[in-house]
């Protein structure tokens, strides 16, 4: 059965800069901050993208042919104990993050059905809530994703593929709508660019602090997310495995390129002080709403009637959410196997029982994903049909990933320097970087990047006195960690005992 995937290596670079590029964050960085989002997002890519991108490269280059992901990247340069625990921590983040993904699915999908989110206003159905009528519609949404992914990676590859087109398209009308205002309105770019240069603050905040000033640089940080997950498929390449590690650094000078591009073209076409004055925009319509905005600026610049400019905000709007549906249902796909393959295939046999690997015609861990599928199924109708306390529990448990799903790169930073020394012994000529001494500071790059994030996560609710919230976020990993730790010990007794008995 064939398991991998022909990809060209445009293909490619489009997937892995799509999965990556955040079109949510980049119009979040021009909304808050405008042209001075730039250093901050210049320090995210030179102190902790870049250097992250390269290590990742390197380890892919390396081990293109394995299974096991980050597991065999810790494995082989710290320890198989350590490699289990952070491949647990990188599989429990994911694991709470796909059942917020597929709740919050419903929202695109009712903004392209019905042009706003519904998903908070009463229940269409008497005998149940609005809440309760997501949970439904979420456990029928996993159904159908575990169907998807269960008939091979072919078909997440496709979806992916489809994905990246849609997202390009989206970039296109965004860049293409916003360079069109800078033709038309020649006149607007200078003050436009000053007013976002200016960073103007919403309602009568003061002055950025420090803290803020430090939150954002963390928020530059997490929009370069998801390299991981992406490095993951590496071995399914095919024919592309000898070119991913060049792929992906290509890829992510892209990425870091979009961010800056578009914020630039943002910022210069539109009046950021206009759009902070309008009270109906927020942080969680927002995407949607510059959307909206771009849709009736070039309306006007295009000199249509008031109608057809209310028709194209309203394409630009079911398009944007057609493209997040989209989105959303790749990385549900992508999420919903690559990181299970990595904890149960990509560890020794011994660790799971031999049913937890066993794989379909389509050579895909069926028996591993069905329990994945009932457990998330579990905690959706928990969450949606529980009491208060049950919601409680859930929001705790999201709080705990957070500094959970850091930690496992901290690991990958903190192995490059010895997989570096050997292989510049081993395969010296093959390497990006041929000298210790850089390696070292790449990996310290990354490692204080994302200590300083995992300080600021933690001060950030302290400061304001919520010091439940930092006592989940400690809470998380030191108890991922416990129940990593506590079965990667019984894996080895049982091996023990069953050397034993063999003997």
């Amino acid at each position: 059965m064939k398991t991998t995937t022909t990809f060209s290596p445009k293909r490619l670079v489009m997937i892995i800069t799509m999965t990556v590029f955040s079109f949510s964050s980049m119009t979040t960085a021009f909304f808050l901050m405008g042209i001075k989002a730039f250093p901050y997002f210049i320090a995210a890519a030179l102190f902790y993208f870049i250097p992250y991108a390269i290590i990742i490269a390197e380890f892919t280059g390396v081990y293109k042919n394995h299974i096991g992901g980050l597991y065999h990247w810790l494995a082989g340069h710290l320890s198989e104990k350590v490699a289990f625990i952070a491949a647990f921590l990188w599989y429990c983040s994911y694991f709470i993050w796909m059942i917020s993904l597929f709740m919050k699915l419903w929202i695109p999908l009712s903004i392209l059905l019905f042009g706003e989110d519904l998903t908070k206003k009463s229940s269409p159905i008497s005998f149940l809530s609005s809440s309760a009528l997501i949970g439904c519609l979420s456990v029928i949404a996993v159904g159908i994703t575990l169907f998807f992914v269960s008939k091979g990676f072919k078909g997440i590859a496709s979806v992916l593929y489809l994905s990246g087109l849609m997202m390009i398209v989206l970039i296109g009308i965004s860049f293409g709508g916003n360079m069109l205002l800078w033709i038309k309105n020649q006149q607007d770019i200078l003050p436009n660019l000053l007013t976002s240069l200016k960073g103007v603050q919403s309602g009568s905040s003061t002055s950025q602090t420090v803290i803020t000033q430090l939150s954002f640089l963390i928020f530059a940080i997490t929009a370069f997310g998801g390299l991981d997950t992406i490095a993951s498929l590496v071995d399914k390449t095919g024919k592309q495995k000898k070119h991913f590690p060049k792929l992906l650094i290509f890829s992510s000078l892209l990425v870091v390129g979009c961010y800056f591009l578009g914020i630039l073209l943002w910022s210069g076409g539109n009046d950021l002080a206009t759009l902070k004055e309008n009270q109906s925009i927020h942080l969680g319509n927002l995407m949607y709403e510059l959307m909206a905005n771009l849709g009736h600026s070039v309306g006007q610049a295009l000199a249509l009637t008031k109608n057809q400019s209310t028709l194209l905000a309203q394409l630009f709007i079911r398009f944007t959410a057609l493209t997040l549906l989209l989105s959303y249902s790749s990385l549900l796909s992508t999420i919903f196997y690559l990181p299970i393959r990595t904890l149960i295939e990509g560890t020794p046999k011994y660790y799971w029982h031999a049913q937890l690997k066993q794989k379909n015609k389509h050579d895909m861990p069926i028996y591993a994903l069905v329990i994945q599928g009932g457990l998330i199924s579990l905690f959706i109708l928990g969450i949606s049909f529980g009491s208060h306390y049950v919601v409680f529990l859930y929001n705790q448990l999201t709080l705990m990933t957070n500094i959970s799903r850091a930690v496992p790169y901290l690991l990958v930073a903190l192995a490059y320097p010895e997989f570096k020394k050997r292989q510049l012994i081993a395969c010296p000529a093959s390497q990006f970087i041929h000298s210790q001494r850089l390696s070292l500071f790449i990996s310290r790059s990354v490692i204080v990047s994302i200590l300083l994030a995992i300080s600021f996560q933690l001060y950030q609710p302290l400061s304001k006195g919520n010091i439940l919230q930092s006592a989940a976020l400690i809470v998380g990993p030191l108890l991922f960690s416990l129940t990593a730790y506590l079965l990667y010990s019984y894996f080895h007794i049982k091996k023990q005992a069953q050397a034993n008995w063999d003997n």
